[in-house]
């Protein structure tokens, strides 16, 4: 075995429990991958493999030490690329021995790995990086680039095991490409976390952590989600039993307490007839309203239990459909021109344009748009443009009147990280609903009461999503156009339908970014734009 988990557990300093005691085991030169909603520790049980993150109990034994391709890059920007795949001391020795230098300390750093440098050229240029160097800043790199880089790092270090946390989601439809031919050449153990379908496909073992724990699917990333889709019906059919059995004590808990009510009356007017003393007559009547007590108490002790399982059970059903998506309509008419761009180009200085070719192009009310490009090609340089929160070096963009638009990038920057879930809602409350009306709209985007007073900042990328598109829906108007930048980067594939679900309900002006296949091909985006 590559991996070997037992009874691992990890919680945060507030005591909020991520995960407890879960255990699995991964062979050697097995692929699985890591599935679950956002928030459930995916992530985090990346960073405890990598000796990041200290367990809060449990063990764990691995063959090797594993090799991460991280999800976010922040942290590196300070870095050059050398430093950041760690090679950047063995570079230096290498170069000092090479000049001259043949100290103990330069070969006791080179341990004898004489191919470094020549191993990192390699492998950048596999990725497409040829224009970058060991000492090249990860600032000045894409998100993609910086995605390339560590996977750079792989054939650099020929690990026995690879952990993989969300790799597809800066790349651009070559790069994602390359990635699933390569993965499938590499003789190591693979953990993977990821949303991206065409990849899951590659699979064959399914790690599904929830809070109820971790769950082993084998089978292709199809099965598993006729099995999740399976056990979801079973489940639906379990809630709608234990609803009418609830139903059904109740009525006869109903029927039992007048059928008994009926029969205190009737023994009490048969007392009053035999003329019953006043004493006996309240005995009788205390023995009847004792019974009737412990009647209504046996039935309401099993009404009790039987409504705590059926709240349990329909909690257990994953079902998007219990987020209710309604976008009300823009007031534009269909197929007016909403954008017109002559000309335009942009540049950063350096006297050199973006665009080999001048962009022209009209948007219309209604226009359901796919931009493309690789890496690197200014996409959302352009979505900046469209928005206005740029302007062209050259050319024009002659907009049709005060439109509105929403702007859904993958950090979901509409979000105030300063503000709560409640305070969010409010600033986009321009028609003054009340506040039980903005309580509604928050549970219907899955935000119950306990969650209204947690912090922005603290929010998943899928509950930021789901309350980005809560926050469109209580503001007065829905916009003239959405663009979605890269949008399904940081959701799991729960919160991956709901988006989908919503953008379909949109009937304006549509523009989408993103390198996710699967997701673009259920939106029907008629015009693509290619930069």
């Amino acid at each position: 075995m590559s991996i070997v988990v037992n009874n691992l557990s990890y919680a945060l300093p507030d005591g909020t429990s991520i995960f407890s005691n879960i255990s699995f085991s991964i062979g050697r030169q097995s692929r699985c991958a890591l599935v679950g909603a956002n928030g459930c520790g995916k992530s985090t049980l990346m960073d405890i493999l990598i000796k990041k993150l200290a367990p809060g109990g449990g063990e764990m034994f691995l063959s090797d030490s594993p090799y991460l391709v991280p999800q976010h890059y922040g942290q590196y920007d300070s870095l050059t690329v050398a430093e950041a795949l760690g090679v950047d001391r063995k570079l230096t020795a290498l170069h000092s021995i090479i000049s001259g230098d043949a100290s103990e300390e330069n070969f006791i750093l080179l341990e004898d790995d004489w191919s470094v440098e020549e191993r990192v050229r390699s492998a950048l240029d596999f990725w497409g990086l040829n224009h970058v160097t060991p000492d090249t800043a990860m600032s000045s790199l894409s998100g993609g680039e910086k995605t390339e880089v560590f996977l750079s790092g792989i054939s650099i270090y020929n690990p026995e095991i690879i952990l993989l946390d969300e790799p597809t989601n800066h790349l651009d439809e070559d790069a994602r490409t390359k990635l699933y031919g390569f993965m499938e050449t590499v003789p190591a153990t693979v953990l993977a976390v990821s949303h991206d379908r065409i990849f899951l496909n590659r699979f064959s073992e399914f790690y599904e952590l929830s809070d109820k724990g971790l769950r082993l699917y084998h089978g292709s990333f199809e099965e598993y989600l006729a099995a999740v889709e399976n056990e979801n019906l079973a489940l639906v059919r379990h809630a709608d039993c234990l609803r009418k059995e609830l139903r059904k004590e109740k009525m006869i808990a109903r029927e039992v307490a007048e059928r008994q009510q009926r029969h205190n009356s009737r023994g009490q007017r048969h007392s009053e007839k035999k003329c019953v003393a006043r004493i006996a007559m309240g005995n009788l009547k205390n023995k009847a309203e004792n019974s009737t007590a412990r009647l209504a108490g046996s039935h309401q002790v099993k009404i009790e239990r039987l409504s705590d399982s059926v709240s349990e059970a329909y909690s257990a059903i994953r079902d998007i459909k219990k987020m209710v998506v309604d976008f009300s309509s823009s007031d534009l008419h269909a197929g007016k021109v909403l954008l017109e761009a002559h000309g335009v180009n942009h540049g950063f200085g350096n006297g050199k344009f973006l665009w080999y070719e001048p962009l022209d192009f009209t948007i219309r009310s209604g226009d359901r748009i796919r931009v493309t490009g690789s890496n690197g090609s200014g996409k959302s340089t352009l979505m900046k443009i469209i928005t206005g929160d740029l302007i062209p070096v050259c050319g024009s963009v002659v907009k049709s009147g005060n439109l509105r638009h929403a702007y859904l990038d993958q950090d979901y920057s509409l979000i105030d990280d300063s503000l709560s879930v409640s305070g969010q809602i409010l600033r986009y409350n321009h028609g003054s609903l009340p506040e039980h009306e903005l309580n509604t709209r928050l549970n219907r985007f899955l935000f119950p009461k306990s969650a209204w007073d947690k912090p922005c900042a603290a929010l998943s990328g899928g509950e930021k999503m789901r309350l980005s598109l809560c926050c469109l829906m209580v503001a007065d108007n829905a916009p003239d156009i959405i663009i979605a930048d890269e949008p399904t980067n940081n959701l799991d594939l729960y919160n991956t339908e709901v988006l989908v679900d919503t953008l379909n309900s949109y009937s304006g002006t549509l523009i989408v970014i993103s390198h996710d296949t699967s997701f673009i091909n259920r939106l029907s985006l008629g015009i693509e734009l290619s930069l």
